[in-house]
C-alpha cells in the first residue's frame, strides 16, 4: 500500500506538502487544478522502472510504446512558478512517495528523488534515496556525471564514480555491483521491493474503451485489463465461460467465475443490469458480452454508455489481487446518480474485504456524499479513508485535506466545493417572487 506522497515543482505543484495516502483515498477538485498530476507522478515513476532503456533517469512516455502517461520533456513537467525548499532547488522536479507491504507491522519504504535538466531536455538525477528496514542506499549526483554513494547504515560515502550512476532510477550495472563489494546486498535489496510495489499498481484512464459488438477471445484469462480497459471484457468472458463449462458439468461454481458473478451483482446494484450473459459465436473464437435488463437481453454494444465506461472498473476492482493499488480517473464517467453511489459501496467493500487500496480522482458529489454515509454507519473507519480537495492559487495548485469525523462530516467544507447550492436556492427563490409578482400586476 502506497502510504505517502509529496511532489516538488512538478507541473503546477509548487508543492503538496506531505500527502497521507489511505485504502481510500478520494481527490476531488476544479478543472486543471492539477488532480491528475497527482496520479501522473506515480506512473511516470511506474513507466520509469519498468522501461527497457537503462539510461533513462525519468521515463516521460512515448505515445507509440504505450506508456500510461506521455509528459513530453523536462521544460514540461517542471513547474513554471516553481519555488525551492530546504532541500529541492527551484529548478528541480522532486518526486517522493511511501509504502507499506502487507499488515502495518510489515515493512515500509521511501522513494526521494530530485531530477534535474539533462542532455537532450531529459532528466537527469541529482539525488536518490530508496530505504526499507535498514536495506537500500542514498546516491547523489557529483562532478562531471560522477555519483557517489551511502549506503544504508554504513558511515562513509563512497568514492565518485559515473559507474555508481542509478539506472532507471533504482538499480545498478554489473560493474557498480562488483565495485560495491560486501555493500551490494544492503543497496540492491530494497530494488526489488520497489518494483514489486510499483508492479501492484492498475490504473484506469478517465475514458475508457467503448464497447465493441464482439470480442475475439484467445481462451485465457488476461494478465491485465489495460489503462483504457480494453481487456476487461476478455476478463469478464474468460470467467462466464468458466461458469457455464461448470454448470454443463453438474459442478459447483468455480472460484475462476466469481469475477463475472460479482461484476453482474455490482451492476445490478447500480441499476445497470439485472445480470450478464456470454455467448459465443458459432465455433469461432468470438463471443458477444450480453447485458439483460427487464427480462430483455442486449449486446453490450446496444445499451447506455455508461456501462461500457464503468465495466472496466468494476472489473479491475474484482480482477484486483490482495494489495494491489487501483488508481482511476473520472470512475463516474456517464452514471447516474443513483449508480454514483454504489460505486462508494463497491470501493468500500472491495477495500476492505480484500485488501485493496484505492486512489480516485474524481469530481462526483454523489460518490463523496456516501463515503460520508459510510462513516457514519461505522462500515468505514475514518482512518482508512483520506479525502482531498485541489484547487488554483495564483500560478500554483493547493491541496487541502478535507478532515472527517465519525459522523462523517467534513471539516473544514471548501468553499464552492459542489457550486454554491444555497445561493442557487436563493436566486430561484427571487426569480419565482418576481414573476408571481410580476403576474399579479398583470391579472
Amino acid at each position: 500500500m502506497l502510504t505517502h506522497l509529496k511532489l516538488n515543482n512538478f507541473k503546477i505543484w509548487r508543492s503538496t506538502g506531505q500527502m497521507q495516502l489511505a485504502p481510500l483515498t478520494l481527490v476531488f477538485g476544479t478543472n486543471s487544478s492539477g488532480k491528475s498530476s497527482l496520479i501522473q507522478s506515480l506512473l511516470l515513476l511506474r513507466q520509469t522502472v519498468k522501461s527497457q532503456d537503462p539510461n533513462l533517469d525519468l521515463n516521460f512516455g512515448n505515445p507509440d510504446t504505450g506508456d500510461s502517461v506521455v509528459l513530453g520533456q523536462f521544460a514540461d513537467v517542471l513547474c513554471r512558478h516553481g519555488a525551492a525548499t530546504e532541500a529541492v532547488k527551484v529548478k528541480q522536479i522532486g518526486i517522493e512517495f511511501g509504502w507499506r507491504a502487507g499488515e502495518p507491522s510489515a515493512g515500509a519504504g521511501t522513494f526521494t528523488a530530485r531530477y534535474v535538466q539533462g542532455r537532450g531536455r531529459s532528466a537527469d538525477l541529482a539525488y536518490l534515496r530508496i530505504g526499507s528496514a535498514g536495506r537500500g542506499f542514498t546516491a547523489q549526483l557529483g562532478k562531471h556525471g560522477a555519483y557517489k554513494l551511502l549506503p544504508e547504515s554504513a558511515r562513509h560515502w563512497s568514492k565518485q564514480s559515473p559507474a555508481f550512476k542509478p539506472q532507471r532510477s533504482f538499480s545498478f550495472s554489473d560493474s557498480a555491483v562488483q565495485a560495491l563489494g560486501a555493500d551490494a546486498d544492503r543497496v540492491l535489496s530494497v530494488g526489488p521491493m520497489l518494483l514489486e510495489e510499483l508492479a501492484r499498481v492498475i490504473y484506469l484512464g478517465p475514458v475508457r474503451r467503448l464497447a465493441q459488438r464482439d470480442y475475439v477471445w484467445n481462451g485465457r484469462t488476461p494478465g491485465s485489463i489495460g489503462d483504457d480497459g480494453g481487456r476487461a471484457v476478455d476478463a469478464l468472458i474468460a470467467s462466464g465461460v468458466a461458469k457455464q463449462d461448470a454448470a454443463k458439468r453438474g459442478l459447483p461454481v468455480p472460484a475462476a467465475a466469481e469475477l463475472f458473478n460479482g461484476t453482474a451483482q455490482w451492476l445490478s446494484r447500480m441499476g445497470l443490469a439485472d445480470e450478464l450473459q456470454v455467448r459465443q459465436l458459432g465455433r469461432s473464437a468470438r463471443y458477444e458480452l450480453l447485458v439483460v435488463s427487464n427480462g430483455e437481453a442486449s449486446n453490450l454494444k446496444d445499451v447506455g454508455v455508461g456501462v461500457s465506461q464503468v465495466l472496466p472498473l468494476v472489473v479491475a476492482a474484482l480482477f484486483a489481487e490482495r494489495g494491489s493499488i487501483v488508481m482511476v480517473e473520472e470512475p463516474e464517467s456517464h452514471l447516474h446518480p443513483v449508480a454514483q453511489t454504489e460505486l462508494a459501496e463497491m470501493l468500500a467493500s472491495v477495500s476492505g474485504d480484500r485488501g485493496v487500496q484505492f486512489i480516485v480522482e474524481t469530481h462526483s458529489e454523489h460518490l463523496l456524499r456516501r463515503m460520508q454515509t459510510l462513516v457514519a454507519r461505522a462500515t468505514v473507519k475514518t482512518e482508512h479513508l483520506r479525502m482531498y480537495f485541489v484547487e488554483r492559487e495564483g500560478n500554483a495548485a493547493k491541496l487541502q485535506w478535507l478532515e472527517v469525523d465519525l459522523f462523517g462530516t467534513i471539516k473544514p467544507w471548501p468553499e464552492h466545493f459542489f457550486g454554491d447550492s444555497a445561493g442557487e436556492a436563493r436566486e430561484q427563490a427571487k426569480a419565482r417572487a418576481e414573476r408571481m409578482k410580476k403576474a399579479a400586476s398583470n391579472a
